[in-house]
């Protein structure tokens, strides 16, 4: 026999099915930079810290390479505004304080962050006066009277800044380069016309001390690009030369060292060239 009627099913159980999820409340979800309506001082202060963060976050995203936002080196600036012109702009290689930032010349074709020589060239003069038969490489900051290291970077720069820079430069950098002008007066600068030999031939000194010469071990010898330093002719010429190298802490060039001076018609002077990082 059928058993007792049941309980009859609570239809209200259903109710809510087919109907559509209420979505979350649009004012729950702010970006950081809007300000809520009538947001207590508290609020609108937390509202001002996350607005601040977000620039600058987005300043570290995609710097500007201004002196309130400095890149790490022009390759960043290059990858963030690829339309961006060659030109002067601002780098913090350490990333510390934007103060120690230094100015550099960014070659947007290439990705080049250029640091240039403070002084820029040596004048054009008698160095050297010598009366011993042999001559020999004269180191122009340690043996000549008057002579200096070339240094790097603006000259109203805290001591060493631009030397901490790019040593973080150089870290964050595959590849190097920097070219020297020679300019002589009755001085051979790599070739000598009148032996045919590279003896006489210019020695540079890298910034860690390694001797970069004309010729011997390829990873230590330098390329010429023009050589109007021959022989003696009495009248001003000029030898460009090119140091390129993957071994970054070679690099900038420090000091110069010519042979063929020492008399009294003999005379020389330098352009440097800036040092070049990618």
């Amino acid at each position: 026999p059928p058993g007792p009627p049941g309980t009859g099913i609570d239809m209200s159980a259903f109710a809510g099915l087919g109907q559509p999820e209420k979505g979350p409340d649009p004012g729950r979800y702010m970006r950081a930079d809007e300000a809520a309506p009538g947001l207590r001082p508290h609020d609108a202060e937390v509202d001002a810290t996350l607005k601040a963060l977000n620039n600058q976050i987005e300043s570290i995203r995609s710097p500007e390479g201004s002196r309130k936002n400095p890149a790490r080196t022009c390759r960043d600036i290059k990858l963030c505004h690829p339309d961006w012109k060659s030109g002067d702009y601002w780098i913090d290689p350490n990333q510390g304080c934007t103060l120690d930032a230094i100015k550099v010349f960014c070659n947007m074709a290439t990705g080049e962050t250029c640091v240039y020589p403070s002084p820029g060239s040596i004048p054009r003069k008698n160095w050297w006066s010598s009366k011993a038969k042999e001559k020999k490489h004269i180191w122009f900051a340690d043996t000549i009277n008057g002579g200096f290291h070339f240094s790097y970077g603006a000259e109203d720069l805290a001591p060493n800044t631009a030397n901490i820079q790019m040593t973080f430069l150089r870290l964050l950098s595959t590849e190097g380069s920097q070219n020297v002008t020679y300019h002589c007066r009755n001085s051979v600068a790599y070739l000598d016309e009148e032996s045919g030999s590279l003896r006489k031939a210019l020695l540079i000194q890298g910034s860690n001390d390694v001797e970069i010469r004309a010729e011997g071990n390829s990873r230590f010898t330098y390329s010429v690009l023009e050589d109007g330093c021959t022989k003696h002719t009495g009248k001003w010429g000029k030898t460009v030369i090119e140091y390129r190298s993957q071994k970054t802490s070679r690099l900038p060039i420090v000091d110069i060292a010519p042979m063929d001076i020492g008399g009294p018609e003999q005379e020389f002077g330098v352009d440097l060239g800036p040092v070049c990082f990618l």
